[in-house]
């Protein structure tokens, strides 16, 4: 029989509840109080490698690119605020964000990861209906760097 210690612990997985996000916008640091729903991941571009003497088709990585989505609930105008001025001057918005993981419940302790150079595909300015609902928004995004400032103690 196996000893308790080569399985995880339930109370180790990192509660979803336990992420915070702030983004930094021409200096201005925004708590993301209003944010539900935050993804973010590096897609690789492959190109295919084929050789003679082999009926495998290989991969070689040839490029990253930052994506993800990022949600919540419009309940401030700082989006239109700062996406305005694309529209007037030319001056796209960008901006970087900061993803704190930290479930004190569990051993893994806290991750935090620095995306620079966030870019929103859209601006939210307003989400409603007749309905029984609140104004939800989202937004794909590109990265063009990231950083792991912080990372997780793992369990052993």
């Amino acid at each position: 029989m196996a000893a308790i210690d080569e399985f995880l612990n339930g109370r180790d997985t990192i509660s979803t509840k336990d992420a915070t996000l702030s983004i930094k916008i021409n200096g201005n640091i925004i708590k993301m109080i209003e944010c539900d729903k935050f993804t973010a991941k590096l897609e690789k571009n492959k190109e295919d490698v084929q050789t003679l003497g082999s009926h495998w088709k290989r991969k070689k990585t040839t490029s990253v690119e930052g994506t993800g989505t990022l949600g919540g609930y419009l309940v401030n105008s700082n989006w239109i605020k700062y996406g305005i001025p694309y529209t007037q001057d030319g001056g796209d918005l960008y901006f970087d964000a900061t993803l704190t993981i930290h479930d004190p419940t569990s051993r893994a302790g806290k991750q935090v990861v620095q995306l620079t150079d966030v870019n929103l595909d859209d601006i939210p300015i307003a989400d409603f209906e007749a309905d029984d609902g609140v104004m939800e928004w989202e937004s794909d995004f590109t990265f063009e760097g990231v950083n792991l400032v912080q990372a997780f103690n793992g369990i052993n």
